[in-house]
C-alpha cells in the first residue's frame, strides 16, 4: 500500500504541478473581476464571475495565429480578464482593452463596416453621482472616476455610440448610449448593488 501511496505523489508531483507554474495575472483597481464577484444592474443584468482562475492563452495580435502564453485569470461568461481588457476568441480582436487608464490617445477595439470601433478616456479623475443608490450604504456619488467612450472612426469621439464610467475598486457604475445625432443620450443602466470578493 506504501508503494502505491508513493508512485500516486510521485505520478501527481510530475504532472499536476504542470500547470502551476503559469503565471496568475489579477484584476486592477477598476476592473475588480475577482472570482466571485459580482454587479447587478438597474436593467436587471447581472454580470459575475466565475470561481477560481482559469488557465487561458489568447491571439497576441490582430489577424495573427501567434498566441500568448498561458496564464491564469478570471472568468465573466466565457470571456477571459486580463487586468483591463477582455478576450474576445478570434483573431480579428483577440484582446478587447476596455480601459487603458495612463493612455492620452485612443485605441482599437473592434471593426465595423470596414471602420474601426475605438474607445478612449476623456477624463480621468471624474465624480459621478448615480441616481439610485448603490447597496447597503446607500451610496450615490463616487470619485476618481474614469469616463471611456466608444465610437467609429478616428477623431469621432464627440460622436459616441457608448460612455462608460468606471469607479475605483467597484468598477463599471455607470453605462449611457447615444445612438442618435437627434435624440439625447440616455442611460442604459447604473449599478444597483456589488460585491467585491478581493
Amino acid at each position: 500500500m506504501k508503494k502505491v501511496v508513493l508512485i500516486a505523489s510521485i505520478i501527481f508531483i510530475a504532472f499536476g504541478c504542470e500547470d502551476t507554474d503559469y503565471p496568475f495575472i489579477f484584476p486592477e483597481r477598476y476592473f475588480p473581476a475577482y472570482p466571485e464577484s459580482f454587479w447587478v444592474y438597474s436593467n436587471g443584468t447581472t454580470v459575475k464571475v466565475d470561481p477560481g482562475y482559469h488557465k487561458h492563452i489568447y491571439y497576441k495580435e490582430t489577424g495573427s495565429t501567434a498566441q500568448s502564453d498561458y496564464a491564469y485569470v478570471p472568468r465573466i461568461n466565457n470571456q477571459y480578464v486580463y487586468k483591463y481588457s477582455i478576450t474576445q476568441n478570434n483573431t480579428l480582436i483577440p484582446l478587447r482593452t476596455l480601459l487603458a487608464p495612463n493612455s492620452t490617445t485612443a485605441w482599437t477595439v473592434d471593426y465595423w463596416e470596414g471602420k474601426e470601433v475605438l474607445r478612449k478616456i476623456t477624463q480621468n479623475a471624474a465624480t459621478v453621482t448615480l441616481s439610485l443608490c448603490v447597496g447597503e450604504d446607500s451610496i450615490t456619488v463616487f470619485d476618481s472616476v474614469i469616463m471611456v467612450v466608444e465610437y467609429i472612426g478616428s477623431g469621432n469621439e464627440d460622436d459616441w455610440l457608448y460612455r462608460e464610467a468606471y469607479a475605483p475598486d467597484v468598477g463599471l457604475i455607470r453605462r449611457e448610449i447615444n445612438l442618435s445625432d437627434t435624440l439625447q443620450p440616455y442611460t442604459e443602466f447604473e449599478l444597483v448593488r456589488y460585491h467585491i470578493n478581493n
